[in-house]
């Protein structure tokens, strides 16, 4: 498809919505820009401070385990009482010995099964009855132990990862805490509960004196269901995340604790450090904003993290609403202002310039007019007041601008175009004419000079056996063409057949084929020779196209046929082969030779001898002479009519009289490039040695 460019008016309203909408829209997209990083940096502050909320309930809330605990102690002291009498036991024997028996239990403790007795002491004691009970009531804590002021495990709810817990770190806090602390260690993965978990730390006092360390394991996924951040809230959700991307408890629906994970660029932000407010799309593809707090404050790496996300298009909807109507009300306020500027200009510009080219146009057209029958001049009448009309228009433009000068400018310029034109219009009609009386005399005149009657051979008085029948038929491409046959009587029994295409066509081939006349008539001497006959036409042609100081050169076929000695020949001078043919054969039309022969055509080359060419003559063989307008016809395809074409219809005109022969042929000429318009001229000439006889005269 063909693009155009819009006309004046259309790139003025280009121009316009140009000016307007695009800082219009670059104004709306610089405003979005701005304001949607604004507000996802603002919510993403926002969300920031709700994750680390989150942490802090989550602190808060295993803190108060732990004071539970210790509140759980104070209202039964079994497992205090208990923890008392083992420190007294321990008391009561030798430091190296408890020290060498503790590195022994605790290098078999891994692998002893839980029904060693050592290790049923720790679970089946009033002691482990105690943390038993509180866990019953506490089902956020997933275990509990208890270990006395050396640190050796003496009561818990179920097998640990080691027994000696003197050497871990919150132990050792525990150690140095004063009665009634509590301290909260950091999300972790427990070995020995087998759950990820936050270890709250409590030490435990007699008195004043101290008697060892309790650790309660906080299960985190129970601790946040029971805080109430089970399920999502207008499109809010809160989420537990592990250092290697997996969600270790969320609010959302339908997720599976431990296999779903954060996508990869999310971890790696976490992972940096990066800034809250970011987006990232969700298990479901759904874009979400998210703030996020980091666990494990302190260590050289995060034991976890906290984050809060909500629904993107929540956040900017407000924005995008605002900008919609911020956008509409500004494209109202565009589209008046460029209306009252379209209208300005459409008024003194467009218009006045729209009238300039109806003017030109009107002058153009007047130009274009011809005379010729049909009315024409009315219709040039017409233009010409059409013309002086829009001359008046632009004659009333006053804009007071470059437009009414140039107004002015082409005014003047129609009013002498119209003038020039009346006088150049009679001045063509009266040239037109003459060269019109000449070209048809030029045409007469070249009519003339070709056969206006057919030659007896031999004459109808003489009783023969072998006749000459002759037909013809002749269209130049113009009113004069290029295109010359002539037939020659060489005697009773013999006649001489020219063709001859001179190149090109129109009055100057007109003119050659006048002198070849000429020149053909002033060399029948040599005619019963063709080979001889077309050296001395060559030559004469030569001499006078050298002496013009032209370049012009003219195919030509000679052909003899001599009807006493049954005898055909012929000479070529660059021409298209004839075909051949003997009716009643049964064979098809040939040409009289596949090799071209390397003969130059007329007026080429000085003083060259043409080969004579001599063959058998029967009676029924038929020549058919032509010149390359005929076989180089196009159709609309682009496909030449060609010599295969000319033999077949050559061929089945046999079928009817000699006399139609070539104006059936041509016809068919005509319907294969579908007009009637040659580009060349076109000539064709049939010869036939038919039976003889005497012709006997008609009575009148």
């Amino acid at each position: 498809m063909r693009f155009h460019l819009p006309g004046l008016r259309g790139k003025f309203v280009a121009a316009l919505l140009i000016a307007a909408v695009v800082p219009l829209v670059v104004g709306l997209v610089v405003l979005e820009t701005i304001g949607y990083r604004g507000m996802i940096r603002e919510r993403g502050k926002m969300h920031q401070m709700e994750a680390l909320t989150l942490v802090q309930a989550i602190q808060q809330a295993s803190n108060e385990e732990g004071k539970l605990f210790d509140t759980w102690q104070n209202a039964d002291p079994s497992m205090l009482e208990f923890l008392t009498e083992k420190n007294r036991e321990l008391s009561k024997r030798d430091i190296r010995e408890v020290q060498e028996e503790t590195r022994r239990i605790d290098a078999s403790w891994a692998s002893w099964d839980v029904n060693e007795p050592h290790i049923q002491a720790t679970i089946r004691n009033r002691g482990a009855d105690n943390l038993r009970e509180f866990l019953a009531h506490h089902p956020e804590v997933a275990e509990t132990i208890v270990t006395d002021k050396e640190g050796r495990l003496v009561s818990t709810n179920e097998k640990t990862s080691d027994y000696d817990q003197a050497d871990e770190a919150w132990w050792q806090k525990g150690r140095a805490m004063a009665k009634g602390q509590v301290w909260t260690d950091a999300l972790e993965y427990d070995e020995s509960s087998r759950v990820f978990s936050q270890d709250v730390v409590i030490p435990l006092y007699d008195g004043s004196a101290f008697a060892g360390v309790a650790k309660l394991s906080v299960d985190i996924t129970s601790l946040f269901r029971s805080l109430g951040f089970d399920g999502e809230e207008k499109g809010e959700r809160w989420e537990i995340v592990l250092p290697d991307g997996r969600i270790l408890a969320s609010s959302r629906s339908g997720y599976v604790s431990l296999r779903d994970r954060l996508d990869e660029s999310q971890l790696r932000s976490l992972q940096r450090g990066g800034r809250s407010g970011t987006v990232r799309r969700d298990e479901e593809g759904e874009s979400r904003l998210c703030g996020f707090m980091a666990l494990g404050e302190g260590d050289s790496k995060p034991r976890g993290y906290v984050i809060f996300s909500s629904r993107r298009d929540e956040v900017v909807a407000p924005l995008r609403r605002n900008l919609a109507w911020v956008g509409v009300g500004s494209a109202l306020l565009v589209g008046l202002c460029a209306l009252a500027g379209f209208a300005f200009i459409n008024r003194k510009v467009l218009r006045p310039l729209e009238a300039l080219g109806r003017a030109a146009r009107s002058i153009s057209a007047t130009a274009r007019l011809k005379r010729d029958e049909g009315g024409d001049e009315e219709v040039a009448k017409a233009k010409r007041a059409e013309a002086e009309l829009d001359l008046q228009r632009i004659q009333q433009i006053h804009t007071g601008d470059e437009v009414e000068a140039l107004a002015g400018d082409l005014a003047v310029m129609t009013s002498r175009v119209l003038r020039y034109h009346r006088e150049l219009e009679a001045e063509v009609s009266a040239k037109t004419s003459l060269i019109q009386e000449d070209l048809e005399m030029a045409r007469q005149f070249q009519n003339a000079l070709l056969p206006s009657e057919y030659p007896d051979v031999p004459p109808a008085e003489v009783d023969t056996a072998m006749r000459l029948k002759f037909a013809h038929f002749y269209q130049p491409a113009s009113t004069v063409g290029g295109d010359f046959f002539d037939l020659i009587e060489l005697g009773e029994d013999c006649a001489g057949v020219l063709i001859a295409d001179v190149m090109g066509h129109g009055a100057r081939s007109a003119l050659v084929t006048a002198i070849l006349r000429a020149l053909v008539r002033n060399s029948t001497e040599q005619a019963r020779n063709p080979g001889a006959f077309l050296s001395e036409l060559n030559q004469h042609l030569h001499d006078v196209i050298a002496r013009s100081g032209q370049t012009l050169f003219v195919t030509a076929f000679f052909l003899v046929l001599d009807t006493r000695n049954g005898k055909a020949s012929w000479a070529v001078a660059g021409h298209p082969a004839p075909l051949r043919v003997r009716r009643g054969s049964g064979k098809e039309p040939e040409p009289l030779w596949t090799d071209p022969p390397r003969q130059p055509a007329l007026g080429l080359v000085p003083r060259v001898n043409y080969r004579t060419t001599d063959s058998q003559l029967r009676t029924g063989d038929v020549f058919l002479l032509y010149t390359d307008g005929a076989v180089e016809a196009e159709n609309p395809s682009g496909e030449a009519f060609g010599v295969e074409r000319l033999a077949k219809y050559f061929d089945e005109a046999l079928d009817g009289p000699m006399a139609a022969m070539p104006a059936k042929i041509v016809c068919e000429v005509t319907a294969f490039q579908k007009r009637a318009q040659y580009d060349d001229d076109v000539c064709l000439v049939a010869v036939e040695a038919g039976n003889g006889g005497m012709v006997v005269p008609r009575a009148s």
